[in-house]
C-alpha cells in the first residue's frame, strides 16, 4: 500500500508542476482554435512541458505533510475509502483552487467526455452557457436566444444553488452540469439566487435540442423606424460564423444598410481567429488583439484584409453576457475609434487558455496569459465598458456603481407588483408573468400581431448613436 501511495504522489506532484486552466459552461467561453497562426502564438507563451519521468526532490518534499496525513485517515477513517485515482483527482481539484482563478482547473475523464464542447454542435438541455463565480458557484453566464433558459426568464449573473431539489453549491461546475444536462422532453427544476431577489427564485424547464446559429437575426431595421441600418446578432464566435456575418453584411449592403448595429449581447464567445475574423469585418489594418504572458512578453494579432464594412459606421451592443472574444472584438472596435459601445459592461473573461489531454483522457486546462485590447487594456475581471450606459429596461447605469466582481450595477428599481400565473412550469416564484408585466415595464407591438413585448431600450439607444454617426458622416 504504501507503494500504491508513492506512486499516486508521484504522479500528483508531477501534474502539480504545470499550470493548469478550466473553460467552463455547456460551450466554452474562449477557445483557441488549431490553426498556425495561433499555434505560433500559443508556442511562445506556453510554459514548458513538464518531465516525462520522476518528481522535483523539493515538490516531493514538500508533499511529505499530505501524505503523513492521507496515512492517518487511511489507517484510522470510519467509512469508506474512495479509490485511490478519485482521491488523486479530488487532490488535483482541490490544490488548482488555491490558484483563485475560476479558469484554472482539470476535469476527470468521465466529465471531460461528457462536456467536451463543440461550437458547431448539437446538445440537449437547457440552452444556458455557464462558467464558475468567484466562490465556485455555478453561474449562468450567458442564456442562448430563445433558448429553455431564455424562454423561463433566467438570466446571466444568476446562480443555480439546487438541481431538482438537491443542493449542488459543493459540486464542481462540471458535475453541477451534469445535473441540469440531460434528453431531450425531459423537465429539470433550477433553484436560483439573484441578486436583488430577498429570496430564491424556482425555475421548471423543459430540455430540448439545442441548435443555435451563430449569426442571427439579420436584417434591416425598418420595424424600429431605422431602415436606413443594419442589424446583426452574433450569439457565438464558431467557425462558420465569418462565412455567415461575411455573407450578411453583403446582403445588408444590398438592401440600402447606410450604418450598421451589431449585437453581441449574451454571446459567450467562442474562437480566437473567429474574433480576429470578426474584427477584420469593420477595421482595415492594426492590432486586433494582444497576448500577454505572465512576464510581461506581449504578442500581437493582426487585422486581416477584405473586410466588408471598414467603411461603414458601427454600434456594438454589449452586457453582463459578453464574454471572451465577443469582448475582444468590442474592445477592438473601440480602441481603433470604428464603434461606439452601448449598454452594460461586458462579462470579463480576458484570459488565455492551453488545454491538455491526459494520458487517462482527463483534462487540464492551463491559463497562461491574458487578452490585451490594441491599447493595452486589460479585459480580464473589467470587461469593456460602454460608451453608453443602458440598462435594456431603459434604466441609467451609474458606471461607478460595482458588484462584488466590480461590473457596473443598473440603478436601483422597485420590487414588481405583478403576481405570477398559477400553474405556470417556466414562470419563477416572485417574478411577474409575460401576460401581465410589472408596473414599470413599458411594452410595445413592434410586429403588429397584437403581442406586445418590453421594449429594447439598449436597442433604441444603439439606433440613436448610429443616427449621430450617420449625421457626422455626411
Amino acid at each position: 500500500m504504501r507503494d500504491v501511495l508513492r506512486l499516486i504522489g508521484m504522479f500528483f506532484a508531477a501534474v502539480l508542476t504545470l499550470t493548469f486552466t478550466y473553460g467552463l459552461g455547456f460551450v466554452t467561453a474562449l477557445r483557441v482554435k488549431d490553426t498556425p497562426a495561433v499555434a505560433q502564438l500559443a508556442a511562445r507563451v506556453a510554459p514548458a512541458a513538464a518531465p516525462a519521468v520522476g518528481t522535483p526532490a523539493d515538490s516531493a518534499a514538500a508533499f511529505d505533510i499530505y501524505w503523513e496525513a492521507w496515512r492517518h485517515v487511511k489507517s484510522e477513517f470510519y467509512g469508506e475509502i474512495p479509490a485511490d485515482k478519485d482521491v488523486a483527482y479530488d487532490a488535483i481539484k482541490g490544490s488548482l483552487r488555491s490558484l483563485d482563478d475560476p479558469f484554472t482547473n482539470f476535469s476527470d475523464p468521465v466529465t471531460t467526455q461528457v462536456n467536451s464542447p463543440d461550437l458547431d454542435g448539437e446538445f440537449e438541455g437547457i440552452g444556458a452557457f455557464v462558467t464558475a463565480n468567484p466562490d465556485g458557484l455555478l453561474m449562468i453566464q450567458t442564456p442562448m436566444p430563445g433558448q429553455p433558459a431564455e424562454r423561463a426568464g433566467i438570466r446571466s449573473g444568476d446562480i443555480v444553488i439546487k438541481v431538482d431539489g438537491e443542493d449542488i453549491t459543493m459540486l464542481d461546475v462540471d458535475h453541477a452540469v451534469l445535473k441540469i444536462r440531460g434528453p431531450k422532453g425531459t423537465t429539470v427544476e433550477l433553484t436560483i439566487v439573484r441578486e436583488g431577489e430577498a429570496k430564491p427564485l424556482i425555475f421548471k424547464l423543459v430540455r430540448e435540442r439545442i441548435e443555435v446559429p451563430s449569426v442571427t437575426n439579420i436584417r434591416l431595421l425598418d420595424k424600429e423606424g431605422a431602415p436606413e441600418l443594419g442589424y446583426l446578432h452574433i450569439t457565438s464566435f464558431a467557425e462558420d460564423t465569418e462565412d455567415r456575418l461575411h455573407k450578411g453584411l453583403e446582403e445588408l449592403r444590398a438592401k440600402g444598410a447606410k450604418a450598421l448595429v451589431l449585437d453581441l449581447r449574451n454571446d459567450p464567445g467562442g474562437y480566437l481567429e473567429t474574433a480576429i475574423d470578426v474584427a477584420s469585418e469593420f477595421i482595415a489594418e492594426g492590432v486586433i488583439v494582444m497576448q500577454e504572458d505572465n512576464s510581461g512578453k506581449q504578442e500581437k494579432a493582426m487585422a486581416r484584409p477584405g473586410g466588408k464594412a471598414t467603411d461603414l459606421p458601427l454600434v456594438v451592443l454589449v452586457n453582463r453576457g459578453s464574454a471572451s472574444a465577443s469582448e475582444i472584438v468590442a474592445g477592438a472596435l473601440r480602441d481603433h475609434k470604428r464603434a461606439i459601445i452601448v449598454g452594460e459592461t461586458s462579462f470579463g473573461k480576458g484570459s488565455v487558455q492551453n488545454v491538455h489531454k491526459l494520458s487517462d483522457n482527463s483534462e487540464l486546462r492551463v491559463t497562461i496569459a491574458a487578452w490585451l485590447t490594441p491599447k493595452g487594456t486589460k479585459i480580464h475581471k473589467l470587461g469593456i465598458a460602454p460608451d453608453v450606459p443602458m440598462s435594456i429596461e431603459g434604466r441609467p447605469i451609474d458606471t461607478n456603481a460595482r458588484d462584488k466582481d466590480g461590473r457596473s450595477l443598473p440603478e436601483p428599481t422597485p420590487e414588481p407588483t405583478a403576481t405570477v400565473k398559477p400553474g405556470s412550469d417556466a414562470t419563477p416564484s416572485g417574478a411577474p408573468d409575460a401576460a401581465a408585466p410589472a408596473d414599470g415595464i413599458k411594452t410595445e407591438d413592434l410586429d403588429g400581431d397584437g403581442k406586445a413585448e418590453p421594449i429594447d431600450f439598449q436597442l433604441r439607444a444603439a439606433i440613436a448613436e448610429a443616427r449621430k454617426l450617420l449625421v457626422n458622416t455626411r
